[in-house]
């Protein structure tokens, strides 16, 4: 696996058609926000042809799910774009510090968006980063991977690694 392309795990192969859909328009509206936070990401979206989000289904059993993610040419043969490592490294640090300073769901329910909490500056992903954890947690126990850094997110909680 590599920086190159985001993981996406779920738990079922089985999946709510409205729910499936819902994730893949919100993850990419918040990887493209993501890729571009940075100046050379602006820039290539700022191009025509912009870059395409793409997935593969690496993986479907009785065990889960597995997508892969990436940034594309916007061209039949779908060949890598160079933003990918930087607007996954910049999608998983955006999700990382969101979950990280948002109370833990799972002790209280549903909680106010940061913007509606008192005292806490929203930063600029914030609010997408919000949707796609609502939309993560509607699917199940699921990881998030690039490289070697990794998010799960199950019923007993979050882990964050590196």
């Amino acid at each position: 696996m590599t920086a190159d392309s985001l993981i996406l795990r779920l738990p079922s192969s089985t999946q709510s058609v409205s729910a499936f859909h819902s994730l893949l328009r919100t993850t990419q509206a918040a990887a493209r926000e993501a890729a571009q936070s940075s100046p050379e990401g602006a820039a290539a979206f700022a191009s025509s042809p912009a870059p395409q989000l793409i997935f593969e289904v690496t993986d479907a059993s009785d065990d889960g799910l597995s997508l892969e993610f990436r940034f594309a040419e916007a061209s039949a043969e779908h060949a890598p774009h160079p933003v990918s490592a930087m607007a996954f490294e910049a999608f998983l640090d955006g999700l990382s510090s969101y979950i990280k300073s948002s109370p833990m769901r799972t002790l209280w329910g549903d909680v106010p968006t940061r913007g509606e909490r008192s005292g806490q500056e929203s930063g600029p992903l914030d609010d997408r980063m919000e949707q796609v954890l609502s939309e993560l947690e509607r699917l199940g126990d699921i990881e998030l991977s690039s490289g070697v850094r990794r998010i799960r997110l199950t019923s007993g909680g979050v882990e964050i690694t590196p």
